[in-house]
């Protein structure tokens, strides 16, 4: 699983786009290794930012999709806010218990991170070549038809109501595998096991044998998981007028998106 680089909106071949700030737009893709399926989640920052709940969100749902595996395999790079944190942990660790499915994230080592994922991005970045965007739906339309063998790509065009705020379950309330000056930290990681009983195991190496996070790092209590968000996102004032500026470079049957985008 990973994020695809920034998308902009609008993307034309138009000057008057050189000095003005776009819509960013976010693409999530999760790959089957044992399918060969990509799914995409795609939001634009109307609707949600880049914090470990979006990403905890569209990881949650994946796997909830998919109940009939008996154990789930996570390959990703390091990045913390993304992949390695405390509210993605609580999340996958709720997961596991709630539903008796095993959860093991692994993370790719520094300098060695290139994954099926890349190859989705890839795939997509040509089709968007040369090619016109106007609002963030003609990402999902590119997305959808990006590939035809075996099958084409799955696209989730998410909105605010999609995302759930995890940082309120407080089942793990650290990761770190120590807890003294120069003890393993959190980027020393290299796996972590969720397991059905709520216990929770680590490897600072793919070679090592797992080993239990210490027992002051777990919690009984948990609550239940409520909407991130309870409105559209605003974006920035400036960011607005800009959009606006450029609706005469646009055709008007988009003119009514950019004039509905909440801001400050």
């Amino acid at each position: 699983m990973d994020l695809q680089g920034l998308l902009l909106c609008p993307k034309l071949q138009a000057s008057a786009l050189y000095y003005k700030m776009k819509l960013g737009v976010h693409n999530f893709t999760i790959y089957n290794m044992a399918s060969h399926e990509a799914t995409n989640y795609l939001w634009h920052e109307g609707e949600g930012g880049v914090s470990a709940n979006e990403f905890a969100s569209c990881i949650v749902d994946y796997l909830e999709t998919h109940l009939t595996y008996t154990e789930f395999i996570l390959w990703s790079d390091g990045c913390g806010y993304q992949n390695r944190n405390l509210v993605l942990s609580n999340a996958l660790l709720k997961f596991a218990t709630d539903r008796k499915k095993q959860v093991t994230q692994k993370y790719l080592q520094r300098g060695h991170t290139q994954m099926e994922c890349d190859s989705v991005h890839s795939v997509i970045e040509r089709k968007l070549r040369n090619r016109d965007v106007h609002v963030p739906a003609e990402y999902a339309a590119v997305i959808r038809g990006a590939r035809s063998s075996p099958k084409p790509y799955e696209l989730k065009y998410v909105d605010y109501s999609f995302f759930q705020d995890f940082s309120k379950v407080k089942i793990c309330k650290s990761i770190r595998p120590g807890s003294k000056a120069g003890d393993p930290t959190v980027h020393d990681l290299r796996a972590v096991r969720y397991n059905v009983d709520g216990s929770m195991e680590f490897k600072l190496l793919h070679s090592d044998n797992w080993q239990p996070f210490t027992s002051p790092s777990l919690r009984k209590a948990c609550v239940s998981v409520a909407p991130l968000y309870t409105s559209p996102q605003k974006i920035k004032a400036l960011k607005f007028k800009h959009l606006q500026e450029l609706k005469h470079v646009l055709p008007k049957d988009f003119h009514p998106f950019y004039d509905a985008l909440d801001h400050e």
